[in-house]
């Protein structure tokens, strides 16, 4: 059985977040364009943490297969 510590498992959780940004960049989109579909929700793979705004790689990826469903 392998052990992750609290800051592994912080490290890795952080990784499956990237920025606007460069969730755009994947996307094709310019980084405005996508914050404005952050701030109204028509993005679902964006989270906001404070007042930063994150996209997990993870519901990226379902969501570019068509396989994302919101939660």
């Amino acid at each position: 059985m392998t052990l992750v510590t609290r800051t592994q498992h912080d490290q890795l959780a952080v990784a499956d977040l990237i920025s606007v940004p460069d969730a755009a960049g994947r996307l094709g989109l310019h980084a405005d364009t996508l914050y404005r579909l952050c701030r109204t929700g028509q993005f679902p793979p964006a989270i906001q943490i404070g007042a930063r705004w994150r996209v997990s790689v993870p519901k990226l990826e379902r969501y570019l297969h068509g396989d994302f469903v919101a939660s």
